[in-house]
């Protein structure tokens, strides 16, 4: 008997061994497809993230050698540079005007192509198509429509034709300046809310509808706000996250619209790295590695919040 137990000791033994094994090898052959993911991800993300984080302590003008200075970097875009704190007031501000307008903007469009109607695959489509259309070519568009130039454009000439005066946001008007730029960023980023939206509001079952019905709720509003909007939480979460973090790297709009003016009304901390960098590329790196800093912080910020929002929901 003490035998038969050693042996079925050592073949549970020899068993456990080779489940270990086959584990061991499914691991790492799961592990093997991830591979070129991961070293694309190196090559492409991490490098250039760290390889900029060590720009960031070093003097250097793309010519010659780095030279270590320490913190230098960021104690000029702090407490000598201007332009530095201007810039980030000017991010934040086009933050807080682009991201509820696409995102209100996406919902409301959603809500209103909703249901069956004649018509509403071309709306569908008339609304998605900006997504599709460059930033570089709708910029063009926006600043030749609304040029206040020798050459006006159509709102400016209209406007001037009754006797009334665009204002010269180009030139003078930083406020104006930049809602135009919202304006066209809204027109371009908003079709992606819309989208997601709407497949948010047609996965919601209509026994929601007629259960929320028969207890008394009876009118649009009451639906939406008792029903449509806690379902649709996490959609908005995912929106705000995307649309914050696109706005905070918004670049195009401002190069080819604005180009940072006037007066750097319009220069974000992205249009502010793009400037310094070849001269000043230390200065540059350092606000870049602030930047990231700050946009993992507010993404972080802004999950917590809506996860909390999204739980009292439900």
């Amino acid at each position: 008997m003490q035998l038969q137990a050693q042996e079925q000791a050592k073949i549970g033994a020899v068993s456990r061994t080779q489940r270990s094994v086959r584990t061991i090898r499914r691991q790492l052959q799961a592990f093997s497809f991830t591979v070129p993911a991961l070293v694309l991800l190196a090559i492409f993300l991490l490098y250039p993230i760290g390889y900029v984080i060590y720009l960031s302590f070093q003097r250097w003008d793309l010519l010659g050698t780095p030279q270590f200075i320490g913190l230098q970097n960021y104690a000029t875009i702090f407490f000598t540079d201007s332009a530095f704190l201007q810039s980030v007031g000017v991010t934040i501000f086009f933050v807080i005007l682009a991201v509820p307008a696409q995102v209100g903007l996406g919902l409301l469009l959603a809500i209103l192509i909703e249901n069956e109607f004649r018509g509403r695959t071309f709306f569908r489509t008339v609304f998605f198509i900006p997504l599709v259309v460059s930033f570089v070519a709708a910029g063009i568009t926006f600043q030749w429509m609304f040029s206040t130039g020798a050459n006006p454009g159509i709102l400016p000439a209209a406007l001037t034709s009754i006797g009334l005066k665009f204002p010269d946001w180009q030139h003078t008007n930083g406020i104006v300046a930049m809602v135009m730029v919202v304006i066209m960023n809204t027109w371009k980023a908003t079709g992606f809310s819309m989208i997601l939206y709407l497949a948010g509001l047609q996965s919601i079952s209509p026994e929601l509808y007629e259960a929320a019905s028969i207890d008394g709720v009876r009118n649009a509003w009451q639906r939406f706000r008792f029903i449509s909007w806690p379902l649709l939480v996490p959609t908005t979460t995912l929106l705000i996250i995307t649309n914050t973090i696109g706005s905070f790297q918004a670049f195009e709009p401002f190069y080819v619209m604005t180009n940072g003016g006037p007066s750097g009304a319009t220069t974000t901390i992205v249009f502010y790295i793009y400037n310094n960098f070849a001269t000043r590329t230390g200065v540059a790196s350092a606000a870049a590695t602030v930047f990231l800093i700050f946009v993992l912080a507010i993404t972080a910020v802004q999950l917590l919040v809506t996860q909390r929002r999204q739980q009292s929901y439900y």
